[in-house]
């Protein structure tokens, strides 16, 4: 079982997966932005085993608030994920954003979620 954070600002998306995550073993807790997840993360002394991060929500997205993730804790693992087709096929979700363990599309299978979150937790 790991400690998850998921930062996405699409309610009905963050909860399925929250709900997924959670019946699978995971605690999970959830943000609304990436302010709010920092906030979180500050609170709990960033004691998570790994924080999934929406590439794009208000009050900062996966780009700000990963580079501020890892001026505090750098060995925490952080995953990018992203809905949006038009960033999917971009040299920033391809290229970029290499302070990220991953980066995966939102429509990825909630097992293959479970098999990514225990390797990078192994690790």
């Amino acid at each position: 079982m790991a400690r998850l954070l998921i930062a996405d600002d699409d309610f009905e998306y963050s909860e399925a997966f929250r709900n997924g995550m959670t019946a699978i073993g995971h605690e999970v807790m959830t943000a609304r932005s990436g302010d709010e997840a920092l906030d979180i993360l500050v609170a709990e002394d960033g004691a998570f085993d790994l924080v999934f991060l929406d590439v794009v929500m208000d009050k900062g997205g996966a780009i700000s608030t990963l580079h501020r993730i890892r001026d505090r804790w750098d060995a925490l693992p952080v995953v990018i994920i992203t809905g949006r087709a038009e960033i999917v096929n971009s040299p920033l979700f391809a290229n970029g954003l290499q302070l990220a363990q991953r980066r995966v599309r939102k429509s990825t299978k909630l097992r293959e979620l479970d098999d990514l979150v225990k390797d990078l937790v192994r690790t």
